[in-house]
């Protein structure tokens, strides 16, 4: 019998309601039906997948899970999605409930629907995100800071008034006490909502009421409450997610007290805020040496307090940047200890590559470069001298402190990265107007920069003059799309984690290069192009959202891909140190557990459809 698939029908279903009509009608079209008797096996456990998802469009069917767990499934459920994106053998058996029908999508379909209609895409995405935040690792090994409870760091008691006093009391309270909210209790204590200026403003203005007329004539903001024993981190993901500026601590319906990001923030500063003010009141490179030895068991510390990887590798990158200002300063005050002087000119010294987006981690070399103030003109033979043996000095200290020389002699030493203004210019126009292959690996490092010591000033100029270079010659981001494109996600046929076949990284997945790189390359490239200035690559995928360049569910299944892998990088370097081995990022995936490993698909997998957007909109065929 032919069944006659109404695209309505699918619509008013809770899954594709978001979808757009012609999306849903798409579907619909494309689809093939199957009809299922009661009893019959849309497909079982370890079966291997059959490259098609399928939609529930009548009827009802059992889902039994690997764990024992049994799910009923209606009109409008998706099965088999977690499948199409990792590829993997069924984990659980359905089968259908009574008569059923079922459309079916092959890969190949999907694959092309979701390019005609990006809202299928964007329920995708959304979907990889929900999966890779339900997988993570990272909540399951909190300790530290955030493992305390919320109590502990709350300011209490919570001021707070009753909902019988005057709007003028509870204005002239929360002024008193500085604060921009305010409790309101009944008369047994319990509370009943938050008053804030901006609900106060509008019972005076719009409804209106008069100063003298009781709290209840406002509208009571309803505040999300937490008790008292929830772990920090958990409060730390709950702002984080809903947006919240605050949460209510209480025992039971009393309130104990308020807790704020600000609070929370605190709470896990105090090991960095020691650690800084050691740096920084350090009076030799000696003494720095020392420090920067110490810094792995402080980076475990850091690690493990943390709820996110990326907001662990903020305060491990401000720890080495602080080291590596404190080294420049002193280098700087060495010489002039010694009669060779001041610096002739303002300057400014500049971190690149992973320093200048605030995502060192473990074992950084040197990448790093100069800016010189020529509003005087061209710089005298002696200012040159001085400015050269500052640099060979500042490099070779660093090296000294544990900052490795690097590799590809991108360090202030060298004269092509120390500059006057003017020639720095002069040297990205030539870049930009005749972009090569050569120009975007030097891009890839050097257009992520940040000012270290100095005047900022010559910093933020040549990054304003880049943004707008690019935006009228955006050419060379062709060429940067095209060296992105080298490395591909470690995902083979099939959706199989790949490993390198050289001698040197037989077995391993290269983290950074398949992984990591992928990201920052794209965010990098998107944010040069839209005139973003923002260096790190979580704060560029935000800003690209903010503007409406980027769909928010890709960024979000992108971000979560970045937190993952980037823990995983975090762990296994800190292993290493720790086992006294030199530190890479080269990861067996052997070593980890299926469900790891299995989100290991799952992130290089959101990573893939990242860099496809990529390249569909600045690769070569696209441009």
């Amino acid at each position: 019998m032919t069944v006659t698939i109404d695209a309505k029908h699918l619509a008013d279903t809770h899954t594709f309601a978001a979808l757009r009509p012609e999306t849903v009608q798409a579907i619909a079209e494309q689809a093939g039906v199957s009809q299922l008797h009661d009893g019959v096996q849309l497909f079982a456990a370890s079966e291997p997948y059959k490259q098609a998802i399928y939609i529930i469009y009548t009827g009802e069917m059992e889902m039994l899970r690997a764990d024992g767990s049994v799910r009923r499934q209606g009109p409008g459920a998706i099965l088999g999605l977690s499948n199409y994106l990792d590829q993997e053998a069924y984990t659980s058996t359905v089968t259908s409930l009574g008569d059923s029908t079922v459309l079916e999508l092959s890969d190949a379909t999907l694959g092309r629907l979701e390019t005609e209609h990006p809202d299928l895409s964007t329920t995708l995405n959304r979907i990889i995100s929900n999966r890779l935040r339900n997988r993570s690792r990272l909540r399951h090994r909190i300790s530290g800071s955030l493992g305390k409870p919320v109590s502990s760091v709350m300011k209490a008691p919570l001021i707070s008034c009753v909902e019988t006093d005057s709007l003028r009391s509870a204005f002239t309270r929360m002024q008193h006490g500085n604060i921009g909210s305010l409790g309101v209790l009944d008369s047994d204590g319990h509370l009943l909502g938050v008053l804030t200026y901006a609900s106060l403003a509008k019972a005076l203005l719009e409804h209106p009421a008069t100063a003298d007329q009781p709290i209840d004539t406002a509208i009571l903001e309803t505040p999300v409450k937490v008790p008292a024993g929830l772990p920090l981190w958990q409060a730390d993901e709950l702002q984080i997610n809903k947006h919240l500026k605050y949460l209510i601590v209480v025992d039971g319906n009393q309130p104990l007290g308020i807790i704020s990001k600000a609070d929370i923030l605190r709470a896990f500063s105090v090991q960095r805020s020691i650690l800084l003010t050691d740096i920084r009141e350090a009076d030799s490179v000696e003494k720095l040496k020392q420090l920067h030895d110490e810094l792995p068991g402080a980076v475990r510390e850091i690690w493990e307090s943390h709820r996110r990887a990326t907001q662990a590798v903020r305060v491990i990158s401000e720890l080495h940047l602080a080291l590596q200002r404190r080294c420049a300063e002193l280098t700087e005050a060495r010489r002039v200890a010694e009669g060779r002087g001041q610096a002739p000119r303002a300057f400014t010294l500049l971190i690149m590559g992973s320093g200048g987006r605030g995502e060192m981690l473990l074992g950084p070399d040197q990448d790093n470069g100069i800016i010189i103030e020529d509003q005087a003109g061209p710089l005298r033979t002696e200012e040159s001298q001085w400015f050269e043996s500052f640099s060979e000095e500042l490099n070779l200290n660093l090296d000294r402190i544990g900052y490795p020389l690097c590799p590809g002699d991108i360090m202030a030493r060298n004269p092509r990265f120390r500059k006057t203004s003017r020639q720095w210019r002069e040297q990205i126009s030539y870049l930009v107007e005749h972009p090569n292959e050569k120009a975007a690996r030097w891009s890839s490092i050097v257009f992520d920069f940040a000012p270290l010591v100095g005047d900022a000033q010559l910093s933020e100029s040549l990054r304003y003059f880049l943004l707008e270079k690019i935006k009228h010659k955006p050419r060379i981001l062709e060429f940067m799309a095209e060296q992105d494109a080298e490395g591909r996600p470690a995902l083979g046929f099939f959706n199989r984690l790949v490993t390198a076949e050289d001698e040197l990284r037989k077995g391993k997945i290269d983290l950074k290069r398949n992984g990591l790189r992928i990201v920052c390359d794209a965010a990098r490239i998107f944010s040069l192009a839209e005139g973003i200035s923002a260096g790190n690559t979580l704060d560029r995928l935000n800003a690209l959202v903010r503007q409406g360049v980027l769909d928010i569910e890709l960024v979000a299944s992108v971000s979560l891909a970045f937190e993952e892998i980037l823990d995983l990088l975090l762990a296994h370097q800190l292993g290493q140190l720790e086992h006294g081995q030199e530190v890479n990022n080269l990861l067996d995936p052997e070593t980890l557990s299926a469900e790891v490993r299995s989100t290991l698909r799952m992130a290089m997998r959101a990573i893939k459809r990242f860099q496809d957007v990529l390249q569909g909109r600045f690769g070569r065929e696209a441009l």
